[in-house]
């Protein structure tokens, strides 16, 4: 029996150390896989994947969380079948992380793989919609960037900082704020009539796009210059409820009347006609001034589809101030209560107890041994009922009348508008070339539209009458306050006049 156990050990041994050397020989070879689409760049993650050849001939991709495997990187960090390569590497241009991967129980298969960051191969700042091409335009785009491997990515989004912070924005004629370029609003700052936008990657920074526009001056300029607004009167404060009992609520304050609006500035506008060289066309130079702060304004405009329009506006006038409401009477004070109590007779059944004779048989043995039944007399005590009088307290509570509660005070009278201020005088001047293009200049001087009166304030409630025999009347409802008679005016019209002028523009264009 020994001998046989001894022999089925050994062959259990045997079997054992054949079942690894098959298991052990299953695995030939493995190879690194990295997606060709993927985007292999500093600070961004890429998936890995691995193809394990079989010694039977068959394929197996592997790919995922890789726990079989163990994964090392130099020039980055490897997590659940990802890599995310170091952020220190850009720029990335002729720059690689080192990728070393082996089954974990079978590290003689080790393989590595030395992978090429991508980088730009091209950058270019695209317009997402229309715009007009002259000065204080803003310009929305996007940017198209294209990768050694083909790839293209579109960052669209570039008011955000994760976008935003993959390049560097530099301008001449213009300004970078908030994902948008914006032409100078001053044409003198421009050169050459062209605005330029610089984008520079990151990344790759030998990759630098110019976004550059030849203004063509055909848009629709706009000055509008307003007088103050006339301030709102404040409302009227409320009135106080009544302080003690029924007392009257205090009439709501009277609203405060709104503020005139200002009278609008005054402006001089004025028109000459040039050749510009470098656009090859006439254009119009405007001059705009403020004639009350003197702040300048200067424009110039292409005659085939451009226009200046320029508006003075008076202020408008403040509204009236809402009256106070009136404050709430107080309620009034309850009735005194009072308790009378008198004494009266009443007749009541009531218990008495007495002692009563009673009969009762009862049965003895008697001498010659018989039984025999006898009369017993017995006395006992029994309640009795009777109809008796006795005098009772009894209580009456009495209530005298309650008094009548506080009237409500009035509301407060409303405030009067303000008149709205009038429009500033514009004078157009043109010289004898510009007149001809008098059509294109656009001027308009409106008054500011008056405000509305105050509304009267709301009339406080009457107190409750107090309670009692009888109950209090309640005080009356204040009234409401009046609301103000008539209405304000809007403000008039400024004048418009239109007058000649000698040449006074002389433009050199000064070339980029």
């Amino acid at each position: 029996m020994r001998a046989l156990l001894t022999i089925a050990f050994f062959l259990f041994i045997l079997l054992s150390g054949a079942g690894e050397k098959v298991h052990a020989a299953r695995l030939d070879s493995i190879q690194i896989i990295i997606p060709k689409e993927q985007l292999i760049l500093p600070g961004e993650t890429f998936n890995l994947g691995v193809l394990a050849y079989k010694r039977n001939g068959k394929i197996k991709k592997n790919s995922g969380l890789l726990w079989r495997y163990k994964v090392e990187v130099v020039g980055g960090t490897y997590q659940a079948g990802q890599i995310t390569v170091n952020p220190e590497l850009s720029p990335s241009k002729g720059k690689y992380i080192r990728i070393k991967v082996f089954p974990r129980r079978h590290p003689e298969l080790t393989r590595e793989a030395y992978v090429p960051l991508n980088y730009e191969t091209n950058l270019e700042f695209v317009p997402t919609h229309s715009f007009d091409k002259a000065p204080g335009v803003r310009v929305e785009g996007q940017l198209i960037r294209t990768y050694n491997n083909g790839q293209i990515r579109v960052s669209d989004k570039l008011r955000k900082k994760r976008e935003a912070e993959n390049f560097r924005f530099a301008t001449d004629g213009g300004f970078w704020d908030k994902g948008k370029f914006t032409i100078h609003p001053d044409f003198q700052q421009i050169k050459g009539h062209q605005s330029r936008l610089f984008i520079q990657s990151v990344n790759t920074p030998s990759i630098i796009d110019t976004f550059s526009i030849q203004l063509d001056y055909k848009h629709n300029y706009q000055l509008q210059v307003y007088g103050r607004s006339g301030m709102d009167g404040h409302h009227g404060f409320s009135g106080s409820d009544g302080s003690f009992d029924g007392a009257d609520g205090s009439p709501g304050g009277h609203g405060a009347d709104g503020e005139y609006g200002e009278h609008a500035p005054d402006i001089g506008v004025w028109v000459d006609l040039y050749h510009d060289s470098l656009l090859n066309q006439p254009l119009l130079y405007v001059y705009a001034e403020n004639l009350w702060t003197g702040k300048e304004h200067r424009y110039l405009i292409n005659p085939a589809g451009g226009h200046f329009s320029v508006n003075s506006i008076g202020g408008r006038g403040g509204d009236g101030g809402h009256g106070g409401r009136g404050g709430d009477g107080a309620k009034g004070r309850d009735g005194e209560i009072w308790i009378e109590r008198k004494v009266e007779k009443k007749r009541v059944h009531k218990p008495f107890k007495e002692t009563k004779i009673v009969t009762e048989k009862k049965t003895i043995t008697n001498s010659e041994g018989e039984e025999e039944e006898i009369e017993v007399k017995k006395e006992v005590v029994v309640t009795v009922w009777k109809e008796v009088e006795e005098e009772v307290v009894i209580e009456i509570k009495h209530q005298y009348p309650g008094l009548d509660g506080g009237n409500g005070g009035p509301g407060g009278t409303g405030g009067i508008a303000g008149d709205g201020g009038d429009g500033g005088s514009i004078w157009l001047y043109f010289t004898e070339d510009a007149r001809p293009w008098q059509h294109l200049i656009r001027a308009r001087s409106s008054g500011g539209s008056a405000g509305r009166n105050g509304d009267g304030g709301r009339g406080g409630n009457g107190g409750r009458g107090g309670d009692g025999k009888p109950t209090g009347r309640s005080g009356y409802n204040g009234p409401d306050g009046p609301s103000v008679f008539g209405w304000a005016y809007d403000g008039h019209d400024g004048k418009i006049q239109i007058m000649p002028t000698e040449e006074f523009f002389f433009y050199l264009s000064v070339t980029p």
